[in-house]
């Protein structure tokens, strides 16, 4: 055992999310825009789909209490952080619901007022059974002693608010579109009221978003379509982009509000925001587009959405200076952490696409020490990202997923070892404040567009009986999460 420590306090988790771990057993929550790409013949037929669906999940809805045990007592963390599926609790619309928003000079939202009347009426809508479930979810995490850092929003959107077919076939077919309306910001923090007001007495630990820059680019900037709508435009990527970084916002504003009870130390309520954070370099260093291209691609897939969440700072034709118009600084509300989501280094390649630059680009295929995944592994840069995050931008840090898809299992523990020891390293020789680590995940899931053939979990799920059986993984996270130490 190494004699190495964490800092006192330092909180060992695991992370999981709604729609990739919930279902299996009990009800479906069926009325989202990732249930109907996963389901959909067309867009399977066109390969952005694996056929796989979340109906052969784990079942956590079920299963949810022998999960927290395996967290509490097998791998012997302090926390979780999983997240709250919006068309469980609201699978039929709140727009009706009627609230004063304020838009801003530039037709951008500026505030939600959300009063005890509007939180009535969203109670009185709110379907109860699921209401009372995830209650009963977070009851059993605080029975086992387990510190809740909950997700507001882990990438599913009810129906009734994005129809991400009719979208991908033809956007000016439809008014659900999703993260590119405005509608959206003002029923997300309709939302996190509800959920703010109804479960602040047992969670104080909040992220809002996850991964914006991934739902906005693979949603809006992939040739391979991956999530839903499946669109490629520059021009849709940052107004998801700018739309996300507004909605942080609105979410930090109504958690603030509406949750005043303290569970933890960490109370009444501590909010950050979700961002995977990669190492991008030149694939060709001598090549200058190709050099240009890395830089392009940095900016704007790891610092762009920050700069927007802490400075207010928009800058919507991507030429890395803030004109007076795009300095926003009414819309910035506030940030307490910054929880970073980190697997991977990419090589960054110039390819010839025409006249949009954020759009001349190719992540190249990985060369060398490679995850099943095809993701290089590259544990400096967990390092090399929390240093750059908090050098800039001055928030603590959790590292709220890391991990690698291995389904044999022969990697994952040299993986969790050197990226341990890369992470200790930025604590204790650089000072960068890291305050936990979340490893990804706690069991096998349903892998979005990819379905079940990518294995990231410390436990095995057999797909019939929900059997959890540990990897070998198991025994190292739980050496390292009870001494506090590398090892």
């Amino acid at each position: 055992m190494s004699g190495k420590k964490f800092p006192n306090g330092f909180l060992w988790g695991t992370a999981i999310s709604a729609f990739q771990v919930e279902m299996g057993r009990g009800e479906p929550s069926d009325k989202t825009d990732w249930w109907a790409w996963v389901h959909d013949k067309g867009i399977h037929e066109e390969g952005i789909t694996s056929g796989d669906t979340p109906r052969d999940g784990p079942g956590f809805w079920e299963l949810y209490d022998e999960d927290f045990r395996l967290i509490k007592d097998d791998l012997k963390c302090q926390s979780v952080r999983m997240s709250i599926d919006w068309g469980r609790l609201f699978p039929e619309s709140t727009e009706d619901i009627e609230v004063d928003v304020t838009l801003d000079a530039h037709g951008n939202v500026a505030s939600v007022n959300i009063d005890e009347t509007v939180i009535q009426a969203l109670s009185d809508k709110a379907k109860r059974s699921s209401v009372k479930r995830y209650r009963e979810i977070l009851e059993s995490a605080k029975e086992r002693g387990l510190t809740v850092m909950l997700t507001l929003f882990h990438w599913q959107i009810p129906l009734w608010l994005h129809d991400p077919i009719a979208v991908h076939k033809d956007i000016d077919s439809t008014d659900k579109r999703g993260w590119l309306d405005n509608r959206t910001l003002v029923e997300f923090s309709k939302l996190v009221a509800f959920i703010a007001h109804e479960y602040g007495d047992i969670v104080d630990l909040y992220n809002t978003i996850n991964e914006p820059r991934i739902i906005s680019e693979h949603g809006y900037l992939s040739a391979h379509y991956e999530f839903p709508p499946g669109m490629y435009d520059a021009e849709l990527f940052l107004k998801v982009m700018k739309n996300l970084a507004i909605a942080h916002g609105l979410a930090y504003e109504q958690v603030k509000k509406w949750d005043t009870q303290s569970y933890c130390d960490l109370g009444p309520c501590t909010v950050g925001l979700v961002p995977v954070l990669q190492v991008f370099t030149p694939y060709n260093a001598d090549n200058p587009k190709d050099v240009e291209a890395s830089k392009l691609i940095d900016y704007a897939f790891n610092e762009w959405g920050l700069n927007a969440v802490i400075h207010g700072d928009y800058d919507m034709n991507l030429d890395y200076v803030i004109q007076p118009e795009e300095q926003l600084p009414h819309l910035v509300k506030g940030c307490d952490f910054f929880g970073v989501n980190y697997y991977s280094r990419w090589h960054i390649s110039h390819v010839d696409n025409g006249d949009v630059p954020l759009e001349n680009f190719k992540l190249m295929p990985c060369e060398g020490d490679c995850t099943d995944y095809g993701w290089e592994v590259y544990p400096e840069g967990i390092r090399e990202v929390v240093n750059w995050a908090y050098k800039r931008y001055r928030r603590p840090i959790y590292i709220t997923e890391n991990g690698i898809a291995d389904k044999e299992g022969d990697q994952r523990n040299r993986y969790l070892k050197v990226h341990i020891e890369k992470l200790h390293q930025a604590i204790v020789d650089d000072g960068v404040p890291v305050l936990g680590y979340y490893h990804w995940t706690m069991m096998d899931n349903f892998e979005w567009s990819d379905g079940y053939k990518i294995r990231f979990g410390l436990y095995q799920v057999d797909i019939k009986t929900k059997k959890r059986s540990p990897t070998k993984t198991v025994k190292l996270y739980r050496a390292i999460t009870s001494s506090n130490s590398p090892v």
